[in-house]
């Protein structure tokens, strides 16, 4: 039953959508012997057959086409309903968008050059623009990219015109009348989401904060005072700006001011937005916990030193070099490099994990051995740095000079607890990846022998088919 009404549904969309192009070519039809005699002028005073078109909003417009005959390329004359040149030159390209307007395109000087052009023969943008986008109007709601559902505002019906004529690009917003700015910004402009847009310098250094983001008719989100953004599922906006040496601050806002019009200043390491309790999270160092964010709160963003600072910025090699030589003897050194060594482990555990779950997979267990640089993990350097994160933190916790009560040893305890059972896990996980490891070869060689059989048959089917039409022409001939 389910299927019947399926082609049903098919057939009545099939059948109007016939009926609609049968009447547009009715209508032209009509149009066609109502203006006979001013098709046959035209025809003359240009020596090619026009060729009438119709807009979807019912007005008629009429093409003529040349070629180049040493070329093949096309070019378009338009004409209004009344004979007169809609636009006095020839055009490379043309397309009808909507609401009797047309993006007109030209190569000047080997450059090709965009325009808007109106059914009624009125220019909206002349033919000198690099590029032109018409974006609709639009309500606040949701849109799904990659998988994920996002939230975006309202935007308004808008012309974006861009110029690259000048040292930066120039883009220029314009309300829908084509003639009033709303907006005009230099740089490299790039769309995130399909909602959003980053303005920023061409050629932007990985450490300048010079990029701003845009809803998608040119309102302002963010100025131009940040290194990158990132938009939430949830509709909270991180913006994050970067110092010299690399370290990111965060901060951000709600879009969705219904939910939230806190704006957090880029001070943390971290900002997240909880979608169950709407509550605006921060924390200013890596391993600090959540809390709440205050707007009344000043908060304090300084280090102890270099060392913890390359720990917040995750480097956490430079961290062991920083404290076993420059910050060799600090107090709390072997703190730090006890949880940069239990990162670096943590991440390598993490990469043998995937590949695990990989080779363990019913579909997907072939990857690991088609493309063995994309799964790979070390595993001395899980052991090597599981036996160094339990070193340096029993020396921190066996550190006079530190509180039995302070919370950094309290942590470190509990940590060289996790980092043994993580380096006596990894002896039994070695033993199981070589084990999914075996498993995935056998299961591979049948794949890829079952692969070769069907790609035999399809072979096979391929040459009979080809027999068999050389036959049928064969026989046509006789």
């Amino acid at each position: 039953m389910k299927q019947v009404l399926i082609k049903i549904v098919l057939i009545a969309t099939i059948l109007g959508l016939g009926n609609a192009v049968y009447a547009q070519k009715y209508e032209i039809k009509a149009f066609e012997k109502q203006n006979k005699e001013m098709l046959k002028q035209l025809k003359k005073q240009y020596g090619m057959s026009p060729d009438v078109k119709m807009s979807g909003e019912g007005g008629f417009y009429i093409v003529l086409t040349k070629k180049d005959k040493q070329t093949g390329l096309k070019r378009f004359f338009l004409i209004d309903e009344t004979g007169a040149p809609l636009y006095n030159d020839w055009l490379d390209a043309y397309n009808y968008l909507k609401d009797g307007n047309f993006f007109v395109v030209q190569s000047i000087d080997g450059n090709v050059k965009w325009g808007v052009l109106n059914i009624n023969g009125r220019l909206i943008f002349p033919i000198k623009y690099d590029n032109i986008q018409h974006i609709d109007a639009s309500e606040a709601g949701t849109f799904t990219s990659s998988s994920r559902t996002y939230w975006h505002p309202a935007n308004k019906e808008v012309w974006l015109t861009t110029d690259n004529t000048q040292q930066m690009p120039h883009h220029t917003f314009y309300a829908a009348d084509g003639c009033t700015v709303l907006h005009e910004y230099e740089g490299e402009m790039k769309i995130q989401l399909p909602y959003f847009y980053t303005i920023e310098p061409v050629s932007m250094s990985a450490t300048d904060n010079k990029k701003g983001l845009l809803t998608l008719d040119g309102e302002i989100i963010f100025p131009q005072e940040y290194n990158e953004f990132y938009i939430d599922s949830s509709g909270f906006v991180d913006c994050i700006k970067r110092e010299p040496d690399g370290l990111s601050r965060w901060g951000g806002k709600m879009l969705d001011g219904t939910k939230s019009d806190v704006i957090v200043p880029p001070l943390f390491f971290c900002v997240i937005y909880l979608e169950s309790t709407r509550a605006l999270k921060c924390k200013v160092h890596r391993d600090d916990v959540y809390e709440d964010y205050d707007p009344q709160k000043i908060y304090e963003v300084s280090y102890k030193d270099k060392g913890e600072r390359l720990y917040d910025m995750g480097k956490y090699q430079e961290v062991i070099a920083y404290y076993e030589g420059e910050g060799y003897g600090t107090v709390w050194g072997d703190y730090y490099m006890g949880l940069a060594a239990e990162n670096m482990a943590q991440t390598e555990m993490k990469k043998m994990d995937n590949v695990l779950k990989m080779l363990n997979s019913s579909n997907e267990y072939y990857l690991p051995l088609k493309n063995p640089e994309k799964y790979k993990f070390d595993a001395g350097t899980i052991a090597g740095m599981c036996n160094s994160a339990g070193n340096y933190f029993e020396k921190y916790i066996n550190n006079e000079n530190v509180s039995p009560d302070d919370p950094t040893k309290v942590k470190a305890r509990k940590k060289r607890g996790e980092i043994i059972a993580t380096r006596n896990s990894l002896t039994m996980k070695l033993k199981e990846y070589e084990t999914a490891l075996q498993t995935a070869w056998s299961k591979n060689v049948e794949r890829e022998r079952r692969i070769a059989e069907q790609k035999a048959m399809q072979e096979q089917k391929s040459a009979e088919t080809a027999r068999a039409v050389q036959k049928l022409i064969g026989n046509l001939f006789k």
